[in-house]
């Protein structure tokens, strides 16, 4: 029998699918009782993490993760499943009502390749009026595999932003807690996605057993961020304590779960190690997202809208949410005629390739402020050549 051929990305097929993903994981939020329970156990387990960091200290630990959620520090919850229930059903609401956008393939390698150039000077200038939307969800076609500061392997499938929230954060120099406007950043896996782990199968067999099976994107890390904000050498050199920090504690748990026969790092498919993409300091997401919504300001990246026809009303009215849905792709490749501006002639060439893509600090004086732009990519050559990869940009076929 013929094998099946794997159909590919069409932006009516990723939006169609995107809104069902959404609407399914919003309702599995709202009515799920093990969705609390796993987001409980998730949070003693993040508890832990922060109290050996700051040796042992339960306040302190309780404080940064507390405020690290986006909450104010005065918040005093009396158990772990108060917690729990309260950030799901945040999320379940935030994530219905958000502004929904679906990538192209291409664009998430461009993304990937920008985001891997951001520097710390770099994400101190994200400020509100970056963000395209006060609150949206961008779906991926495809799974990132993110090697996480504990040495684990994740498959990132969407990220959900709100923006800006007030966040509670020290002061470095009295210690006292002061509210600075943030972004909040959720990061979703993907439940079919290519990483397996013994521990998440026994989840999902609970799951269908209490009549709600998992939905197709499943809640991860939620992290905020400050707008504006320049840390100090001591709060930078904290953040590399704390990476080192899950480091061990991630090697540590590794080492338990192989002694007791537990396989929770596996990752199916055509993966190979050294292809997942390094996060070693826990803000992929954040360095992803700041680069979405700095390309979505720039030619570089064309967005339209997906079709909306009564099957798509009727998706999205199940949690009440927008319809619509952003298709962010890459602008066609300059022409080869173009080209032609740098006094070089391209009959010569027997191929295409993409030029490299670079970041600048641009100065805007209407604004005083600068921002990250991005210059290229786009295509070089003669336009009936064939394509050859490119530096930084992957798979990029224009």
């Amino acid at each position: 029998m013929a094998k099946k051929q794997k159909k590919g990305w069409t932006a009516a097929g990723a939006a169609r699918a995107a809104r069902e993903h959404r609407t399914t994981t919003a309702e599995f939020l709202r009515r799920a009782p093990i969705a609390r329970i796993d987001r409980a156990q998730r949070l003693v387990d993040a508890f832990e993490l922060h109290r050996s960091h700051v040796g042992g200290h339960e306040e302190a630990a309780a404080l940064m993760l507390i405020t690290g959620l986006g909450y104010p520090e005065t918040w005093q919850p009396e158990h772990w499943y108060e917690i729990g229930e309260t950030v799901i059903d945040d999320e379940a609401v935030d994530l219905a009502k958000a502004d929904l956008y679906i990538l192209s393939p291409q664009m998430v390698d461009v993304i990937t390749a920008a985001a891997s150039s951001l520097t710390e000077d770099d994400l101190t200038l994200l400020r509100a009026d970056d963000l395209p939307c006060r609150t949206g969800v961008l779906v991926l076609p495809r799974p990132l595999l993110v090697k996480t500061p504990n040495g684990n392997i994740s498959d990132d499938r969407a990220f959900l932003w709100r923006g800006p929230i007030p966040m509670s954060i020290p002061d470095p120099a009295t210690g006292a807690f002061v509210s600075k406007p943030a972004v909040k950043i959720s990061t979703y896996y993907d439940r079919n996605g290519p990483v397996e782990a013994d521990s998440f199968r026994e989840f999902a067999a609970q799951a269908r057993a209490e009549g709600t099976p998992l939905p197709p994107l499943m809640l991860d890390g939620i992290q905020c961020y400050p707008f504006e904000f320049v840390p100090s050498s001591a709060q930078l050199r904290n953040l590399d304590a704390w990476a080192d920090n899950a480091r061990q504690s991630g090697t540590a748990q590794r080492r338990w779960e192989e002694e007791h026969g537990y396989q929770e790092n596996v990752v199916l498919g055509d993966y190979v190690s050294g292809d997942e993409i390094d996060d070693p300091d826990g803000r992929f997401m954040l360095r992803f997202l700041y680069a979405f919504w700095r390309l979505c300001d720039q030619s570089i990246a064309q967005i339209s809208e997906a079709e909306v026809n009564h099957s798509a009303r009727v998706t999205a009215a199940r949690v009440q949410a927008p319809p619509e849905v952003r298709v962010v792709e890459l602008r066609s490749a300059r022409s080869a005629s173009s080209d032609a501006d740098d006094g070089e002639s391209l009959d010569r060439w027997n191929h295409r390739w993409v030029v490299r893509m670079h970041k600048v600090r641009q100065w805007y004086p209407s604004e005083q402020r600068h921002k990250v732009i991005y210059r290229g990519p786009y295509v070089k050559g003669p336009a009936d050549k064939p394509l050859i990869g490119g530096e930084i940009v992957r798979s990029v076929t224009r």
